[in-house]
């Protein structure tokens, strides 16, 4: 984390509106008003008996990470969690509609300018002019809204994570630069599931193929080979509802360690026993500055999502942030 975060200007910067785009944004538009004061508690003691209340840490908040989606001219942000020196934590004054509100009026404020970044790179801005609260998620979070200014090879991009352009804060990242989805890499992901699927127990589909509801490929360290992230779903869709009988989905995810691909992390979920939460790669960026970049992934439960994230550690992903709403990773782990 030795770069600091830049207005740099942006060339040839366009903003395009797509007619393809045909989303919904869940919640309510709110005004701003001041958070109740909180209350006062009282401690009893004995007689002669000193006590202190104590006197919380007047701890400043770090920044905050935000997920993007675009809709034509415009995108909305919602807040993901709070950036700290030893990782993601939870904004601790999130979690209603209430305290959402709370945090907007304290936190943000209109024409505040948001840095988007896509595939590691960062790739545009975007100008805070309304503000609510979004409730598709398993507990309420602030949700911004404004148009956006993408650089011209990142004109396509539909989602984004984002950090306040204002932060002063030092994050490093690259040139935007896609992996191409070649064969190769998608037969990679059809491999690594024909292998977790006997071991973990999992029914045999009719075809892996035509499970695979989603893959994606990225680059987590600079010109390292690509990781190859995929969700399969079997009897469900990847998507929040009710579960069906006999449902299952696998995330996973496989990295080249120099002599081929193996899989390094995998979440099976067999819904009537783990509860359906069916994980999307979303996007990711190296957020704690240790040179290997975090995944954020949407998890899709029966009424709800929430929100995790991957890191690297020895050689393996390993999840190192999840709402405190969301469900836990299935203990069905592959047999190595």
């Amino acid at each position: 984390m030795n770069t600091a975060l830049k207005r740099l200007p942006l060339l040839g910067i366009v903003i395009v509106a797509t007619g393809c785009d045909n989303v919904e944004w869940g919640g309510v538009e709110l005004g701003f008003s001041s958070p109740a004061d909180s209350p006062v508690s009282e401690t009893s003691a004995e007689v002669g008996e000193v006590v202190e209340d104590p006197v919380p840490e007047d701890r400043p908040m770090g920044p905050v990470l935000y997920l993007g989606h675009r809709a034509g001219g415009e995108a909305t942000l919602v807040a993901v969690a709070e950036i700290r020196p030893e990782g993601l934590f939870p904004l601790e004054a999130v979690g209603s509609v209430e305290a959402s509100r709370a945090f907007m009026a304290e936190h943000l404020t209109l024409g505040m300018e948001f840095t988007l970044f896509s595939d590691g790179a960062r790739v545009g801005r975007l100008i805070a002019d309304r503000f609510s609260v979004d409730g598709r998620y398993c507990s309420a979070r602030p949700q911004i809204r404004g148009p956006i200014e993408l650089t011209p090879v990142a004109a396509t991009v539909e989602r984004f994570l984002a950090l306040p352009a204002t932060e002063g804060n030092a994050f490093e990242y690259g040139a935007y630069s896609p992996v191409d989805q070649t064969r190769d890499l998608r037969v990679t992901s059809l491999t690594a599931m024909q292998e977790i699927i006997p071991s973990v127990g999992a029914l045999w589909p009719v075809s892996v193929l035509g499970i695979r509801q989603d893959v994606q490929m990225f680059r987590a360290t600079p010109n390292g080979a690509p990781t190859v992230v995929a969700t399969f779903v079997y009897a469900d869709d990847l998507r929040v509802g009710p579960a069906a009988l006999g449902a299952y989905s696998v995330f996973l995810a496989s990295d080249d360690d120099g002599v081929g691909y193996r899989s390094t992390y995998a979440d099976y979920r067999l819904f009537s026993r783990d509860g359906k939460g069916a994980a999307r790669y979303f996007d990711h960026l190296d957020v704690d500055g240790d040179g290997s970049d975090e995944m954020v992934l949407e998890v899709m439960g029966e009424d709800a999502m929430w929100l995790s994230t991957l890191g690297r550690q020895g050689g393996a992903w390993v999840e190192e942030y999840r709402d405190p709403c969301g469900l836990p990773p299935s203990s069905s782990a592959p047999a190595n």
